[in-house]
């Protein structure tokens, strides 16, 4: 059995490659997240407007609840497309 436990640790360590879990990458928005936001956006804009066109809190109202939605259902998409 190799007795390299019992070696001594190198005296720079600072010369070791780093491995991925040390660097912190900056999370991408998908495509398929962005598009889901803005087609849900407009769908819910679309029927606040059907709804009530007078108001513009309705308007503003249907539209953030459209995107609130395509974002979540845009996430759900793209985190089962990237499964392997």
């Amino acid at each position: 059995m190799p007795e390299s436990k019992a070696r001594y640790p190198h005296k720079h360590t600072d010369h070791h490659q780093k491995t991925s879990n040390t660097h912190l990458k900056p999370k991408k928005v998908s495509r398929a997240v962005i598009a889901a936001v803005l087609f849900c956006g407009f769908l819910g804009l679309g029927v606040s407007y059907f709804i009530d066109s007078t108001s513009i809190a309705t308007l503003v109202t249907g539209a953030l609840i459209g995107c609130i939605a395509g974002f979540i259902f845009g996430y759900l998409v793209n985190k089962s497309l990237s499964k392997k």
